[in-house]
């Protein structure tokens, strides 16, 4: 049977926000770490780093918080905003899944 596959991103001229940072982000509230959550992703830290700072900078606030390691290690944390943005896409998707699967089956089944 037919399978429907499918991405949602919001986009500003350019990939905005999606999938892929918003696990990275939940990635940072669970593990602390920026560094962790890449890790768990298979993503360089670089990657990471550089993702997070350019949606940043086109959503003109922060995502996360760093804190430079040292005897007792460093860290990351998410900021209110970023929660707030990952609620925003968490009920987005949860709304537009429940909407196309419910499209998908009136047209397949």
């Amino acid at each position: 049977m037919f399978q429907l596959k499918y991405k949602i991103w919001i986009d500003d001229d350019g990939k905005v926000f999606g999938k892929g940072p918003y696990d990275l982000l939940l990635g940072v509230k669970e593990k602390g770490s920026l560094s962790e959550a890449a890790k768990t992703l298979k993503m360089s830290y670089n990657k990471a780093f550089t993702l997070i700072k350019d949606i940043e900078k086109r959503l003109g606030y922060k995502l996360i918080v760093t804190k430079a390691g040292g005897n007792k290690g460093g860290g990351s944390i998410i900021t209110d905003e970023a929660e707030a943005l990952m609620k925003k896409y968490d009920d987005f998707i949860n709304e537009c899944n429940e909407s196309l699967d419910s499209i998908f089956k009136r047209y397949f089944y």
